[in-house]
């Protein structure tokens, strides 16, 4: 059943982070720490297949990037980056408060909350077009910044990075391309932090849950660029949005917690 569940985590989320930008660092994590039993293994394990997932989505897409908007943006995000993964465990785990629904207990999180305000004012501002604003080319060095830095912390880096990209109304192609760029940077960053400061020798045996999640990520993947002609853009933004509300809604309230 862990091995059922795995797959059909990683090939639905690797679908959704295709064309939304996040979703399978948020999913997976869980999963792994259900088979794991260790945040930092959990939070690993999702970085590399993260990480090489994010590779092989870069081959499928690197004619569409955006380089003057994916270098700064990338740039800011290699230090906070940097900083976020060597914060791990002095920030993620403060618990704000706890409380109990449906025979379930659930934490709430100081990070995600903080995360999460920031992420649904985002999300309202392109839902809202009294709301909405125009972010100048500086405002990359802050978004690169932002989104690398929780994408240190705790592998959240898609859903702010696509908050910021999205202002700048590009085509579905350079948008999806240049974000996977940008993801990649910081999988590298945080990859590296992960695997020079933790032990993850007590992996032992398991390091096949990795291989098999793998492979299903990547079918994601594909299935993705395969449907992207057939996406409107107006839709896939308003898909968005919507997709960080429940994100945000989801998080703060203590329901992705690992």
């Amino acid at each position: 059943m862990d091995v059922f569940i795995l797959i059909v985590v990683a090939f639905g989320a690797s679908w959704l982070t295709f064309f939304s930008g996040f979703g399978l660092g948020t999913l997976l994590t869980p999963v792994f720490y259900f088979i794991f039993q260790d945040v930092v293994l959990a939070i690993t394990g999702t970085a590399i297949v993260h990480f090489l997932n994010n590779v092989f989505k870069f081959t499928l897409m690197q004619k569409s990037i955006d380089w003057k908007i994916a270098i700064p943006f990338g740039l800011a995000a290699i230090p906070a980056a940097f900083l976020g993964s060597q914060l791990i465990f002095y920030m993620e785990d403060k618990v704000v408060f706890v409380y109990e629904m449906a025979g379930g207990i659930f934490e709430v999180r100081l990070f995600n909350l903080i995360f999460s305000l920031i992420l649904l004012v985002f999300a309202l501002i392109e839902l809202i077009p009294k709301w909405s604003l125009i972010f100048s080319r500086q405002s990359l060095w802050v978004g690169g910044f932002i989104s690398g830095f929780f994408g240190g912390l705790s592998g959240h880096q898609g859903a702010l990075r696509t908050a910021f990209l999205i202002r700048y109304k590009l085509d579905k192609e350079v948008f999806i391309a240049t974000g996977i760029l940008v993801a990649l940077v910081v999988d590298v960053v945080r990859t590296t932090v992960y695997f020079t400061e933790y032990d993850l020798a007590i992996l032992g045996d398991q390091w096949h849950y990795l291989l098999i999640a793998l492979p299903a990520a990547l079918i994601g993947a594909i299935t993705g660029k395969l449907l992207l002609k057939k996406m409107k853009m107006k839709f896939l933004t308003n898909f968005i949005s919507v997709a960080m509300i429940v994100f945000a809604v989801a998080l703060s309230a203590g329901w992705l917690n690992g």
